[in-house]
């Protein structure tokens, strides 16, 4: 006597369904889950001045894994219409073919870290923490070991040093 189990049956599981498989890819190349994430990427650094982060980009995929965010993003890249920079976070560069050839070069972005601030008028005291970073395009702050102090005072605003 064979004693057969049953086919699992999925109407008691809890499990629940939470990223759908992407279709094929399109005339260019690209699924529709990678044109949202190279969407998503394009129009925060368009309105931000810097990429979004994994989970961000997860939220405008539809996808709720940092892998599969992490998955999408190296296809993207083996595709070359992103570049990243593997020691750095949120460094997306977006390449879109054919947008280079009738757009303004696209100048290189150098993120310049805000560590402190310095005083125009009296004393204060120095502090040496990474408050927030900036993007900046390299032919404006040049190369090399770069910072930013933020000016507290307004004594030198005849130096047009102002404040902030």
């Amino acid at each position: 006597m064979s004693t057969k189990k049953p086919a699992p049956s999925l109407k008691n599981k809890s499990a629940k369904v939470t990223e759908l498989p992407d279709g094929p890819a399109g005339a260019h190349g690209l699924t529709a889950r990678q044109l949202k994430i190279l969407t998503a990427i394009k129009e925060a650094v368009d309105t931000n001045g810097y990429p979004p982060s994994m989970r961000e980009i997860g939220t405008q995929a539809g996808l709720s894994s940092p892998a599969s965010v992490k998955y999408q993003l190296e296809e993207l890249e083996k595709k070359g219409f992103i570049r990243r920079d593997p020691t750095r976070g949120r460094a997306l560069e977006v390449l879109l073919p054919g947008e280079s050839e009738n757009s303004a070069p696209v100048d290189k972005t150098k993120y310049i870290p805000l560590v402190g601030r310095i005083a125009a008028g009296g004393p204060i005291l120095a502090e040496q923490q990474i408050e927030e970073t900036f993007p900046l395009p390299e032919s404006l702050v040049g190369s090399g070991e770069l910072f930013m102090l933020k000016v507290v005072g307004e004594s030198m605003i005849e130096a047009a040093i102002c404040d902030g």
